[in-house]
């Protein structure tokens, strides 16, 4: 089986100078420099499939498997053999495999470098998502490392997500483990109890506005519910330091050419060894030193057995009895593990991307800060198969979505950005004039009278007073341009290198807990220009959405006039570029209009239309034809 993980973390850009090499990080700075995101690798696991056991009903690796947990891509790579072979989180595969016993040449360096380079930012006063100041005091950690190179794959089985809303809320099942590492010196904080952790996801009297199950409803306008029937937490989970599973009898291996012993005055730390398998070990892990998937899949093992365990002690109690009902779940049951701010992990947050399999885990490292609730929920929403937000070169640079920059949201609500809504169906493009908010697919209010191709721009390029909702208004409140698309069907003709936009309007909103109570000034009361290729598909990879312009004001024009690149026009008359004019913006709508340019400079004299979108048509009016 296969998982497609993601992480995520706050670093300081480079400096744009090499800086003069030191033996101590300096002081921490009064002013630090602005902040960028940087994307953690993306890493591709395989793991043994999963099955009920029949003694228990409880959920369990698959006993005939051998194979250990390991990654067998990581960044780049991992992207494009997901690409390759369509590969979600939950696939069967069949693999042929190399095990590996050092790091690829270069990697490692690289691997130290950024890693010295973040321990730097975090001792001069650099910000990260999370608090961690005895970071400084500890050896650099290492970014993910792939323990086999991928010689073959082959899927045997593909699975299916269902996060998808279709017309029937998603209702999730969700185990939170709080993880205790004090074996290894790395204990839970105190204030980390199962009370705040569960007034902290659950609607309380006492939980924060932004808590998940508020996150979840409002976000979704109710198409996801996060019940507390179907949510527990459990722990502190207490875990060896060290361990592993006994290794399975098997032909011996060809030893590995013999390392140099590393230099005693070298103050970096010991590359660790990629593959676990060795002559005692199928697998283990060393929670003092690594974070790799063999350490994620104890974490896993151990929690599960832990809540087992607790259920068996008083099977009669409610609770238990609620905790046994989750455990034996068989289908996408959400886990997310609360793990101690010291432990070393490169990362502040890491998570399935998309969720097939019965069991779909989502990391946080530390707990407590400002920030916790938005990450929490930036990771789980890729168990729900979003990507992240970003805006130009920046992975994360979207500060109007939850899974780009939340650093601004304070205890609101960011809720996903336009085409992420549209993608796992929370909304979609605007229905026709005097369509009541929320009116059912089912009735017919699909929002096609919302999703532009050219087929729309036939009579006419231009297409005035669109009516725009704020977001948290309805869930018919986007407007799609495709002008690549000869229309909305999946089979219609269609061109490359055209762009999708996507058309929102976001408000922030004064009432605690509601909808874009996080959206920042900035983006109150702003037309939004997404760019954005993927369809409501989980096997369409290789989208994400990018923020590329917001008016009334647009950056791109000074105006309130914002025109996307033109692409000649082809054969079939497919192409060309979007004009979007801001009529007005208030704080329920913004109006448009919307036009077509087939021309950059009207040329097609007496046809009546604006081919070039500048308001003006043809000789009588337009300067181009005099």
């Amino acid at each position: 089986m296969v998982k497609l993980k993601s992480a995520f973390r706050f670093v300081r850009p480079p400096p744009s100078h090499r800086p003069p090499p030191f033996r101590k990080y300096p002081p921490p700075s009064a002013s630090p420099e602005p902040f960028t995101h940087a994307i953690e690798y993306n890493e591709l696991q395989i793991l043994c499939p999963q099955e009920v056991d029949s003694s228990s009903n409880y959920t369990r690796d698959d006993p005939r498997c051998a194979v250990p947990r390991g990654a067998v891509a990581v960044g780049d790579e991992a992207e494009a053999v997901r690409s390759e072979f369509r590969l979600l989180s939950g696939d069967l595969v069949n693999v042929t495999l190399e095990e590996v016993d050092e790091a690829e040449p270069g990697s490692r360096r690289r691997q130290l470098a950024q890693s010295r380079a973040d321990l730097a930012a975090a001792a001069s006063g650099g910000r990260q998502l999370l608090d961690t100041t005895s970071t400084s005091t500890m050896a650099p950690v290492l970014p993910p490392s792939k323990s086999f190179r991928l010689r073959s794959l082959r899927a045997v089985r593909q699975s299916e997500q269902k996060e998808i809303y279709t017309g029937t809320p998603i209702d999730l099942r969700t185990i939170v483990f709080i993880m205790d590492f004090s074996d290894c010196r790395m204990p839970q904080s105190p204030a980390v109890t199962k009370e705040r952790v569960t007034r902290d996801i659950l609607r309380t009297s006492t939980s924060p506005t932004n808590n998940l199950a508020n996150y979840y409803s409002t976000c979704s306008y109710g198409k996801t519910i996060f019940n507390p029937d179907n949510t527990i937490v459990v722990g502190p989970v207490p875990m060896k330091c060290l361990g592993g599973t006994p290794a399975i009898p098997r032909p011996p291996r060809p030893a590995p050419p013999p390392r140099p012993p590393p230099r005693t005055n070298s103050t970096r730390p010991a590359p660790p060894p990629l593959s676990r398998r060795n002559a005692t070990y199928e697998d283990w892990w060393d929670l003092s030193r690594f974070c790799s998937a063999s350490e994620q899949q104890a974490w896993e093992r151990a929690a599960e057995a832990f809540a087992q365990a607790e259920v068996a002690k008083n099977p009669d109690d409610p609770e238990m009895q609620k905790l046994a009902r989750l455990l034996q779940w068989r289908t996408r049951r959400r886990s997310i593990y609360i793990l101690p701010s010291n432990v070393r992990c490169s990362w502040a947050g890491y998570a399935d991307v998309t969720c097939t399999s019965a069991t779909c885990s989502a990391y946080v490292r530390g707990y407590g800060s400002a920030t916790t609730p938005h990450l929490v929920m930036h990771e789980v929403m890729h168990n729900y198969g979003l990507e992240h937000a970003g805006r130009g070169v920046l992975e994360y640079g979207d500060q109007t979505d939850v899974m780009g920059d939340y650093s601004k949201a304070s205890s609101g609500l960011l809720c996903p950005n336009a085409p992420n809504m549209y993608r796992i169906g929370w909304a979609k493009p605007i229905n026709p004039p005097g369509t009541p908010p929320f009116t059912p697919d089912a009735n017919g209010a699909v929002g096609a009278f919302g999703n532009l191709t050219v087929a729309n721009f036939t009579t006419s390029n231009w297409i005035r007073g669109l009516v725009i909702p704020a977001q948290g208004t309805r869930d018919d409140n986007m407007v799609v341009v495709n002008v690549g698309a000869a229309g909305p069907e999946l089979d219609a003709a269609r061109i490359t290198g055209v762009n999708k936009y996507y058309f929102s309007y976001r408000v922030r909103n004064a009432t605690a807990g509601g909808y874009d109570s996080g959206v920042s000034s900035t983006f109150h009361r702003k037309v939004l220009v997404h760019r954005y290729g993927g369809i409501q598909s989980e096997r369409v990879f290789g989208f994400r959405p990018d923020l590329v312009d917001s008016g009334p004001t647009f950056a791109s024009s000074r105006s309130a006039t914002w025109t996307s690149p033109f692409v000649p026009l082809h054969d079939n008359g497919l192409g060309g570029a979007v004009r979007v004019v801001v009529v007005s913006a208030t704080d329920t709508e913004a109006v448009v209009n919307i036009c077509r340019m087939t021309e950059t400079r009207e040329t097609s004299c007496g046809d009546g239309l604006d081919n070039d979108c500048d308001g003006a048509t043809d000789d009588q009016e337009d300067s181009d034809c005099q």
